[in-house]
């Protein structure tokens, strides 16, 4: 925003705050002596009022329908539910009001009301959203003056690999679950693997679709989450002769022939009757948090999981198994005995 020098020397802004019938917009100004205090004056209205005038009226649930109406082929089907679910179970105390009429206020009550039931990563996902609904329609909010409750931080700790394998080697979940912790794979992924996919020499593998389930029904889609995510990993010879037991007649039939309700039960079943309350995708996380123990370099780890960013693959991925804890701990303790035994002499 830039402030416009008067003949009179003052400074004016201007934030435009609706249209005519003729298409037209109409604007407020703002004057002030200097420069910065007219863009001040500007930008607090915009931020308390939500700035919100657009050529047309609609509700917030009409700007989200819209909004998601006008992407449904371009997004992921899962990004599309995931939208949809915002707009349907979120922020329900505005969705049908007018945008022109939305205030700061308005969305911080509907905040508070979904607090009682919503995480903190919940809400910032439905406000990231709605600021981008609403953009499209002329309109622009501050989030950062929306309040949310505190994030609750979660300790994860990961079962150790070695024990997960005794487990997982020789069940009936066996080749799904080593593609998703040895290769890195989604669940979506592992189900979209077809014998095609392997390389004529049988040493790499693409991965290059996901089956995802959306709605009671299987989406198959021939590109992965991110960019990033589809890629071409080696193939282990353990995990070939897997593999090849598995019957197929034609190039494109499916790896990991399971519905995904069928891997979900299995894949329960067989961690809590092994004490573990682990989910399908946790494997991934052991992928990431092994290599790490093992001093794998994060931007190989990166690449063979398919990460969009190191960022992510570190702060959601990569845990440390207790007993590498136990490791550090020991490190960390013997260097102070040593130093503390080096000062007394």
């Amino acid at each position: 925003m830039k402030a416009k020098k008067l003949p009179s020397g003052s400074y004016r802004t201007q934030v435009i705050v609706g249209y005519d019938e003729y298409g037209k917009r109409t604007v407020k100004s703002f004057t002030a002596d200097t420069a910065e205090e007219a863009i001040r004056l500007a930008l607090d209205f915009k931020a308390n009022k939500a700035l919100g005038i657009v050529p047309r009226a609609m509700t917030v649930e009409q700007a989200f329908s819209q909004y998601i109406e006008a992407r449904d082929q371009v997004l992921s089907p899962s990004t599309i539910r995931g939208y949809t679910v915002i707009k349907e179970t979120r922020l329900q105390a505005i969705m049908r009001m007018n945008i022109v009429q939305l205030t700061i206020n308005d969305i911080q009550r509907a905040v508070n009301l979904d607090a009682k039931r919503l995480s903190n990563k919940s809400l910032r996902a439905a406000l990231s959203l709605l600021k981008s609904v609403l953009a499209v329609q002329g309109i622009e909010i501050n989030t950062k003056r929306i309040t949310l409750p505190p994030r609750r931080k979660k300790t994860v700790t990961l079962p150790e690999t070695s024990e997960l394998l005794k487990v997982i080697i020789g069940s009936n979940m066996e080749l799904p679950c080593l593609l998703a912790m040895w290769l890195s794979l989604r669940i979506s992924e592992v189900r979209g693997l077809q014998f095609r996919d392997i390389a004529k020499d049988g040493k790499t593998i693409d991965i290059c679709r996901a089956k995802i389930y959306l709605d009671g029904h299987d989406v198959l889609r021939d590109c992965n989450k991110t960019y990033d995510s589809t890629r071409s990993n080696a193939l282990p010879p353990y995990l070939l002769h897997l593999i090849q037991q598995v019957p197929h007649r034609r190039p494109d039939d499916f790896i990991v022939p399971l519905g995904y309700q069928c891997m979900k039960y299995r894949f329960r079943k067989l961690m809590k009757d092994a004490g573990y309350d682990i989910t399908f995708h946790k494997l991934r996380h052991a992928f990431a948090t092994t290599l790490n123990d093992l001093g794998i370099p994060s931007n190989y780890i990166q690449k063979l999981g398919g990460w969009s960013t190191d960022n992510i693959m570190k702060s959601v991925y990569t845990h440390t198994t207790v007993s590498k804890e136990a490791e550090y701990q020991r490190i960390i303790n013997d260097y102070f005995m040593s130093a503390i035994g080096g000062s007394v002499q």
